[in-house]
């Protein structure tokens, strides 16, 4: 097809003799016909094209026939000055001149060869290419590789996800896919190339994710831009490169797959943000904050925290901070196996996987349903949303729900209780503006919330009321426990009290993963109480 529809544009010159001679040659053309000789420089043929057009066109091409032959827009007619490209053990590239004629690089030095006459070139032509003085094809319609394009010429990073600091090939999709739609994909090429739909190559459309393997073994991921190239971060920085002329890639395709908008709405955080579940839509909020191991501020966390913060902030559960000891409490979900598409786990409900890091259970996430999930993984870098992929299905776990384990504000000293969180300790303190200590903040909390007069210390507290079990105790019941002195706390369901302790002052603390209070429980008593 290519021999044929070149003899059509040869045709078109021929049948108006003379023409071509007639018009104002090309200034490369012309260069290219004055250099026909000795090739005393050495040039490759790419060499040559490079220096005609730096010479004629203050042009800056690359080194690589490969390399030009992406730059370039595709001409449908040739004209003097066009770049013609043959396939021989590498792609080749020559200056058309007219009639057919072009110069070249050959063994025989720099050489004028016709492909109206030549059998072997007309065999290897590939096609032509013509070029702006920019020497950028002009933009596509495509948000997507439009963008790419614009990152032309960024530096390469090795865990790269901006253009201010540089890309890996995975980051640069992800930036990419986050400027255009605003959905959140991995910057890991494996779970890209799992979350997108398949396709064929003879099918790739611009947008397409393409995706090859380096020597490494691993899998590395560009942007098809169409007419067989794909824009990618190489070591080299964001460049463009042909799938089939620049050989790496070209015997490194592994696949394809496309994000479809079905697709890019599961990983939007819009889709959330008002969410039926409180701990999901929560989950949006923290989006984009730097992962740090052990983080307990708000600037960088671990996944632990987060976990703890969402139920905190939005549902009122007070969850341990360490992962293995929030997987102690909770609801148990029967789903022991992950399966793409399970509907027995709920939006809302926590992922927990094991080996991620360490042995035993050391990861969890907020599942947002359809297989993805909400998490701070030092695998992204950052609090994210990403798709149940292949590896995360492999350390899966278990799942818990804490929905039945907030703290329950029907009765009204719970309620106010949960108030006084965060006031600080004082030894001797009766009130929020001086800090309390454990007898004085439970004698506060009855007097204000069931007007009820309660002794000032624990060890009279302890003599008071109604004794009752631990299994029959109610919200608002006081709970002691044997410290250098009786210590008494509120009870506020879910195995949960709420105590004054000298590092944290007033605070939530869970008994089922607790290593200091339970073993130092002594009792429980209950009062009857009537509230205005």
């Amino acid at each position: 097809m290519k021999k044929i529809f070149f003899s059509m544009v040869l045709f078109s010159f021929l049948i108006i003799p003379g023409v071509a001679e007639a018009e104002e040659l090309d200034p490369a053309a012309e260069l290219a016909l004055e250099m026909v000789g000795d090739n005393e420089q050495g040039y490759i043929t790419s060499e040559l094209v490079q220096y005609i057009y730096e010479e004629t066109k203050s042009i800056s091409l690359p080194r690589g026939a490969a390399d030009q032959w992406v730059k370039g827009n595709s001409v449908d007619e040739l004209q003097p000055g066009d770049i013609v490209f043959f396939k021989g053990t590498y792609l080749m590239s020559g200056i058309y001149i007219n009639d057919g004629r072009f110069v070249i690089v050959t063994s025989n030095g720099i050489s004028e060869r016709n492909l109206e006459t030549s059998e072997y070139w007309s065999n290897a032509y590939q096609g032509a290419k013509r070029y702006t003085e920019n020497g950028s094809p002009p933009s596509l319609d495509d948000e997507i590789v439009a963008q790419a394009k614009e990152l032309i010429g960024s530096s390469y990073k090795r865990n790269g996800s901006n253009p201010e600091e540089g890309f890996n090939t995975g980051g640069f999709i992800y930036y990419v896919f986050k400027e255009v739609t605003g959905s959140w994909r991995s910057k890991h090429p494996s779970s890209q190339y799992e979350s997108g739909m398949k396709v064929a190559r003879e099918d790739l459309e611009p947008g397409d994710l393409v995706f090859f393997e380096n020597n490494e073994k691993e899998l590395i991921s560009g942007i098809y831009s169409g007419n067989d190239e794909v824009i990618i971060s190489t070591p080299s920085g964001v460049q463009e490169r042909s799938l089939n002329y620049h050989s790496y890639y070209a015997e490194r395709y592994v696949g394809a797959s496309r994000f479809t908008d079905e697709i890019l709405e599961k990983s939007k955080p819009e889709m959330y943000e008002d969410h039926d579940h409180p701990a999901v839509k929560e989950a949006m909020n923290y989006l984009g904050t730097p992962y740090l191991m052990t983080g307990s501020t708000l600037e960088a966390f671990d996944c632990s925290f987060l976990i703890q913060t969402i139920f905190r902030e939005s549902m009122d559960v007070y969850l341990p901070r360490i992962t293995y000891k929030q997987w102690k409490v909770g609801k148990d979900l029967d789903v022991e196996e992950y399966e793409l598409g399970n509907e027995d786990l709920q939006p809302g409900d926590v992922l927990f996987f094991s080996g991620t890091w360490q042995e035993g259970i050391s990861h969890s996430a907020i599942y947002l349903g359809d297989d993805y999930i909400a998490h701070a993984t030092g695998e992204e870098g950052q609090t994210t949303i990403s798709y149940m992929s292949e590896y995360w299905r492999d350390h899966y776990t278990g799942a818990k729900s804490f929905d039945d384990t907030a703290i329950q504000y029907e009765n009204e000293a719970v309620y106010e209780a949960h108030q006084l969180t965060g006031t600080k300790y004082t030894q001797g303190g009766v009130s929020p503006e001086e800090g309390f200590d454990t007898g004085g903040f439970v004698q506060y909390v009855y007097k204000q919330a069931l007007q009820y007069e309660l002794p000032r210390y624990g060890s009279q507290q302890w003599k008071e009321g109604t004794e009752v079990s631990r299994k029959s105790a109610e919200p608002g019941d006081i709970f002691f426990f044997q410290g250098s002195s009786i210590i008494p706390a509120i009870y506020a369901g879910n195995n949960q009290i709420i105590v004054t302790t000298n590092s944290q002052g007033v605070t939530v603390i869970d008994l089922t993963t607790s290593d200091y209070w339970p073993s130092r429980y002594i009792g429980a008593r209950t009062h009857d109480t009537e509230s205005e």
